[in-house]
This record gives structure tokens, C-alpha cells and sequence, in this order.
């Protein structure tokens, strides 16, 4: 059933567990899905330009961390938002006490829908909205009998916080929209994340949050490391999982899931230029996008010699191959078919693989 189409609406226990089968993120608003607002460069531009200003207000000892809208947040038992960024401490950080929304370029009644979920969060207490149009900002405030009250600053004035006592100039959350090329660059971004305490990855402008994954995902990923690493033990080559960087010749910067790589490192090094095999453990949000536009952009990495993608629910496996031509192949193997890799002449034996996996994924069919 999909529940974007009834009008019967969904609770947030439901919503919950409808999303995690879907492919792309939604919110749930007044008891209905809905898909998140489009994000275009300026949106990324301004989410930067505002969650600096407010950490470098902050200062470096400040226990707040920036959050990105990938997380859920319940607001109530019919409202299930993600803020676009939102501060809380590391251990309350689906109960925000202070968010930052970013509405389209001209605001519409999805807009303003969303807006009132989030002033149902019931820890919320302050909201910063950026007014695209006008260049400027406006920040309500919960008083004291529940209700909402609001100040508008515009341009060329200052904002003032409750949060954290802090203020800024409204000018420079716009700052850059008015370069020719309003798209971030890697460099800005590398400035940004450096300042944050969560890892994201950066795709054509865009800043991709990274969420937590489920045990099962894990458990794949220290299996597939695990028979790496012995293999490649007394030789220059080194397998990192999860927390590793990859950057391709166009500039994509991604943590895959297990990478290897014979290219000499630094400690000090930020990422890595010349992988030869990648692998991804797939997830129903991210499978989409692994198997199209990330595959695209590990492609043109010209040292990359295979790229796995490992469906540990299914139990099935698709290994791309650069063949000797620069042609990329797809090799497809199902069940207890063992994963074969040219590139480090190593077969893993598919319970190897699934180690621990299997028995918990069949108790829940």
C-alpha cells in the first residue's frame, strides 16, 4: 500500500517503518508523506555560509554540533520532520532545541505546512528562516504560553539569538549568491566539514549527510575488511572501511564502505587518489544512488579496477570490472556464489560474506 495516495493518515510509529523501505527520504506532515523540497545550489550555499557563521559565533568549546536534515525527528504522533540543519548536543540530537529552515526561492503552502511541523517539535524553542527573496532572516521564538512569536532582520542588519546568546551579520548567510557561479567547491566544502563533528560527502555541489547504518550493513562491512586485510598482510596494499575518503578526478568526494588501496599514504592525508577496488554494502536510501550516479563517479577514477556492491539482504552481488579495454563489465552472482576479485587474486566464499548475517535476515522473512 503506499500511503502517499490514501487519505487515511499515518501515524509516526507507521511512517517510520513505511520509510525505511522506501529509496528516497520523506517527511510526514499532518499524517501524510511527503517528499523533501528540491535542493539546489544556493540552498547548499546558504546552509554553509549560516552554519558557519554560527559555529565560529559559538566558538570552538561549544558542545553543539551542526545536524543536517537526514536524521528524523518526531514532532508529534503525525508529524515526522527533518530540519534542514538543526544544533543539539551529541546526545539529544533528535530533540533539537534550535533549527534553521531554508524555504524555496518563493515560499508556497508546503512551505508554510512544513514550517508548522517543526514548531510542533515539542523541545523546539527557537527557529532561524531564511528569506531568499527578501535577503533576510527571520527568527521566532516560543514564549511562555506556548505560542510563537517572531522578528524579522533584514538586510544589512544584525541577527540575535537566544541560542547560545550569540549574533552575526544577517549579510553573510548570503554571502556568494550573487558570484556568477554560486555552486560550492570542493575546497569550500573541505573548509566547512572540517569544522563539523559528523561526516558528510560532497556530489556535484551538494552536501550528502551521512546516517547511521543498521548492524546487519556493519557486520557485512567488517566481514568483507576483515578477509581483505588478511589477504593483503606483508604487502603495500591497505584496506580502510567506512572512514576512509575517496576523491575521483571530478572532484566527488565519498567514504565508501571498504576500499583498498596500494597507493603510499600519510598519515596526515586527507583522502585517498588511487583506490583499486571499492566496495558498497547496500541500503534500501542509498541504493539508487550507489548504483547510478556514485558508480558513474567511481568510474573515472582511472586506478580503480573493480567495484562491488553487496546486497546483504538478498544475498546477491554485482562486481564491476575494468577490462583491459577500459570497458566496464557487470559480473552478477546470487546466493552462495563466492565473490571473486581479479584485482587482488582473492576469492571470499559467500558465508565468509554473510557471517552472522544470514540467520537473523531469514528469522525476520
Amino acid at each position: 500500500m503506499s500511503y502517499l495516495h490514501v487519505e487515511q493518515p499515518m501515524t509516526s510509529d507507521e511512517f517510520l517503518q513505511w520509510q525505511a523501505l522506501q529509496e528516497e527520504a520523506h517527511e510526514l506532515i499532518d499524517g501524510h508523506p511527503r517528499p523533501l523540497p528540491p535542493r539546489d545550489s544556493a540552498f547548499f550555499r546558504l546552509l554553509v555560509n549560516l552554519t558557519s557563521v554560527i559555529q565560529a559565533a559559538s566558538g570552538e568549546e561549544s558542545p553543539w554540533a551542526a545536524c543536517l536534515g537526514a536524521e528524523p525527528v518526531i514532532a508529534t504522533h503525525l508529524d515526522v520532520v527533518r530540519p534542514d540543519v538543526f544544533f543539539a548536543r551529541s546526545d539529544e540530537c533528535l530533540s533539537p532545541a534550535f533549527a534553521c529552515t531554508f524555504p524555496s526561492a518563493t515560499p508556497g503552502i508546503a512551505d508554510a505546512m512544513r514550517l508548522g511541523a517543526l514548531r510542533r517539535i515539542n523541545t523546539m524553542q527557537e527557529l532561524l528562516i531564511v528569506d531568499r527573496g527578501t535577503r533576510g532572516v527571520s527568527v521566532e521564538r516560543r514564549n511562555a504560553s506556548g505560542g510563537w512569536t517572531a522578528t524579522h532582520h533584514e538586510a544589512g542588519g544584525e541577527v540575535r539569538l537566544d541560542f547560545q546568546g550569540i549574533a552575526f551579520p544577517v549579510a553573510a548567510v548570503f554571502a556568494g549568491l550573487d558570484q556568477p557561479n554560486i555552486r560550492l567547491t570542493l575546497e569550500e566544502f573541505c573548509a566547512w566539514e572540517d569544522l563539523q563533528r559528523r561526516r558528510h560527502e560532497f556530489f556535484h555541489g551538494q552536501i550528502l549527510a551521512m546516517t547511521g547504518a543498521r548492524l546487519d550493513h556493519g557486520t557485512a562491512c567488517m566481514n568483507l575488511a576483515a578477509s581483505l586485510h588478511q589477504h593483503l598482510r606483508g604487502s603495500p596494499c591497505r584496506v580502510f572501511s567506512e572512514n576512509a575518503a575517496v576523491l575521483n578526478p571530478i572532484g566527488t568526494y565519498f567514504y565508501p564502505d571498504v576500499v583498498v588501496t596500494c597507493e603510499r599514504i600519510s598519515g596526515h592525508q586527507r583522502w585517498m587518489l588511487a583506490p583499486i577496488l571499492v566496495i558498497e554494502v547496500l541500503s534500501v536510501s542509498t541504493q539508487r544512488f550507489d548504483r547510478t550516479e556514485k558508480a558513474q563517479a567511481y568510474f573515472r577514477i582511472p586506478s580503480l579496477r573493480e567495484y562491488v556492491l553487496v546486497d546483504h539482504v538478498r544475498r546477491r552481488i554485482d562486481l564491476h570490472r575494468r577490462e583491459s579495454d577500459g570497458r566496464w563489465s557487470r559480473h552478477p552472482s546470487i546466493g552462495d556464489a563466492p565473490l571473486h576479485l581479479e584485482s587482488l587474486d582473492l576469492t571470499i566464499p559467500a558465508e565468509v560474506i554473510y557471517e552472522r548475517i544470514a540467520a537473523s535476515n531469514q528469522a525476520a522473512a
